[in-house]
């Protein structure tokens, strides 16, 4: 039967009789008198039977074997938990990219730069589409000849080309008129390039969305359009993801079911404490499209990740 860390009490801090570059290591785990250690150097070796006694205890541990005893401890409860944490994001992040942010794979797979064929996935392509689209400008000029349709198809298509926003939140509605449509128009107008406080901006925006899909707006629709033209400055609300997100921050937020403006205004602020967080990391994300990717990449199911060939995974070696 294995015994978890839980099960056999306190951890202890060990080092090898010989190894002593694999510096000092926690016991994790015994089972069928095998036992587990995680090493400073990063490694997870497990030791067999008749071994153990190359493994010494750490009586007087030093200041920096101490901090790397409480990490393990802490981060190994999590994980005999089922929980997640920020730092477990950042080694997921890591183990996927390397170079985080600047990291060649990311560039190209999630920024789209340099790419010769966009896909949904690319931010670089999205921004670009968007500010080119729904500049004041153009929005200006559609709504002056009361071009409402065109103002709203131009909505539709931008929103079409990401992932940001799930197809069946695309589909238009056969009943709009054209009161409807201005209204939308103007809305979108003020949302995008509006000079008040965005929270009554974005009310409006909530407003002339409902009669398009006759309920409440779905949250990823309402927030990619913002997201897209003002990535710096705005958010594109998965709930999902964000719930398991203020799970891992230990956030006491609540995510309504549908978008509501109080309820992006705390989100906000926990994405800004997210990308300052990513920053003290030594990981600043060039807008909130890359704290957007980073949840989505540290949070989705294992399966859906890619690791790359250049991480160097963590050795797991057998001493016999």
């Amino acid at each position: 039967m294995t015994q978890t860390t839980s099960e056999t009490g306190a951890l202890f801090l060990f080092k090898h009789a010989t190894r002593t570059d694999w510096g000092v290591g926690v016991l994790i785990r015994e089972d069928a008198g095998k036992r587990g250690y995680l090493f400073e150097d990063g490694a997870e070796r497990t030791l067999a039977n008749g071994y153990h006694q190359l493994m010494r205890r750490v009586e007087d541990p030093t200041a920096a074997q101490r901090a790397f005893y409480e990490r393990q401890r802490t981060l190994i409860a999590r994980r005999e938990s089922g929980s997640s944490s920020f730092l477990d994001q950042l080694e997921r992040f890591h183990a996927t990219y390397p170079d985080g942010f600047m990291d060649g794979a990311w560039l190209v797979n999630v920024r789209g730069e340099g790419v010769a064929q966009r896909a949904p996935r690319h931010r670089e392509a999205l921004v670009r589409d968007a500010q080119e689209q729904l500049s004041a400008e153009a929005l200006d000029a559609l709504i002056k000849t009361q071009g409402w349709q065109q103002v709203w198809k131009r909505v539709t298509t931008v929103l079409s080309h990401t992932d940001l926003v799930p197809g069946p939140q695309l589909k238009k509605s056969v009943c709009v008129n054209n009161d409807v449509l201005r209204g939308l128009a103007l809305a979108v107008r003020e949302l995008l390039h509006g000079k008040g406080a965005y929270e009554p901006r974005f009310d409006a925006y909530l407003a002339a969305l409902t009669p398009i899909y006759h309920e409440a707006p779905h949250w990823e629709f309402a927030t990619a359009l913002s997201a897209a033209y003002h990535p710096a400055d705005h958010f594109c609300v998965q709930p999902t993801l964000l719930r398991q997100q203020l799970k891992a921050l230990s956030a006491s937020a609540s995510l309504s079911a549908r978008a509501t403006s109080a309820t992006y205004r705390r989100i906000s602020n926990i994405v800004r404490l997210i990308s300052k967080k990513l920053s003290e990391q030594n990981q600043v994300p060039r807008d909130l499209l890359d704290v957007y990717d980073f949840v989505r990449v540290t949070l989705a199911s294992p399966s859906k990740l890619k690791a790359p060939s250049t991480k160097a995974h963590a050795k797991s070696a057998m001493i016999a």
